[in-house]
């Protein structure tokens, strides 16, 4: 399996809370994200920056910028095609930002990761893809954030695989 925190992790121990702070506010001063400050959502983005390694953070700022775009949105962008990384927040993930669950963070993780699998070239099985992207989420510390959403999506045979793999993970580490 591919690790894909450890590409982010740097040796480098220096402080790197301006590349945090410059993110931030980049991500802030898109126009694709105003929905994200109009409530809520903003401290479920802030809890999951906090999350993130400086290195990813910064390649999100320049080599590979993702945008969040609620679905309703996404024909009148202000900016459309201009990001190739676009990630497509659905009614039901907008109603989970809404609210106080902690799974919300495990959500957008996870959709950030499903992004960089797919710029690592990782193709072929979608189901191994999610598993990834899960196991990305864990390695982020937000396992249980992460079981928390598995639960709440329809009962299926992906999602026990799923909730599989992420238990497995979580007892090979201890």
């Amino acid at each position: 399996m591919l690790n894909l925190i450890q590409k982010f992790l740097s040796k480098d121990r220096s402080n790197k809370s301006h590349i945090r702070k410059n993110f931030v506010s980049h991500f802030y001063s898109l126009a694709e994200h105003a929905w994200i400050l109009e409530g809520n959502e903003k401290n479920h983005f802030d809890k999951l920056f906090s999350y993130l390694p400086a290195n990813l953070l910064e390649v999100m700022m320049t080599k590979n910028p993702i945008v969040f775009v609620r679905s309703e949105n996404l024909k009148t962008s202000s900016h459309s095609g201009m990001f190739a990384n676009t990630i497509v927040v659905f009614p039901e993930f907008q109603k989970l930002l809404k609210t106080e669950k902690k799974s919300a963070v495990a959500y957008l993780a996870h959709e950030i990761a499903f992004i960089l699998l797919e710029l690592e070239g990782m193709k072929g099985d979608t189901l191994m893809a999610e598993v990834e992207a899960d196991k990305f989420v864990s390695d982020l510390g937000l396992m249980f954030e992460l079981e928390e959403l598995l639960l709440m999506l329809d009962e299926s045979v992906e999602k026990r695989l799923r909730l599989t793999y992420l238990t497995i993970h979580h007892f090979k580490d201890l």
